[in-house]
């Protein structure tokens, strides 16, 4: 009796893996060195009361806009960078902008942030939008934007606080 064949669509890896796992391989986890800055979208996010907030109108300070949700381990890995961070800098020059996706309710939202002692502020974002616009093929993925609302940096994956830092020090202090 021929011993069973089972059938080869089951060992052909989806084409979407195949690219996830190639750009995975090829991209750099920030910005290429010397890569032209492009401006930020001009987006507008929830903010945790229900009010809109303009990502303009954050301009005239560097933020470091990290898209991120509630149910994703290695955001949760990368919070206390974020918070250090924000502590180390006056925030009339500096910003953490959280912009959670997919995450629930504000007020889960808002308990998550507690839990975690989060004291950056943090935004609503639409996934669709958050993907089209910044290009966020993953999370967490954080934007570095100069206070002239440019785009100098990516960030995809969990970051330390020194490797934010390293790239922080020149903008802030132009900004001042």
């Amino acid at each position: 009796m021929p011993e069973p064949r089972l059938s080869r669509r089951f060992f052909r890896p989806a084409p979407a893996a195949v690219i996830a796992c190639i750009l995975l391989v090829v991209l750099p986890w920030g910005a290429p060195a010397g890569a032209a800055p492009e401006p930020a979208p001009d987006v507008e996010f929830m903010g945790l009361d229900g009010a809109p907030v303009a990502l303009s109108d954050l301009r005239g300070r560097v933020l470091l806009i990290n898209f991120w949700g509630t149910w994703c381990e290695p955001c949760l890995e990368e919070i206390p960078e974020l918070i250090r961070l924000q502590g180390r800098y006056d925030r009339k020059t500096f910003k953490v902008v959280g912009v959670a996706v997919e995450s629930g309710r504000p007020e889960d939202i808002r308990a998550f942030m507690e839990e975690h002692r989060m004291d950056y502020r943090v935004l609503i974002g639409n996934l669709g939008e958050v993907k089209r616009r910044f290009r966020v093929l993953g999370f967490p993925t954080s934007i570095l934007v100069d206070s002239e609302g440019m785009i100098r940096k990516r960030y995809f994956g969990p970051q330390t606080e020194d490797a934010f830092r390293s790239d922080l020090e020149a903008l802030i202090q132009n900004a001042e």
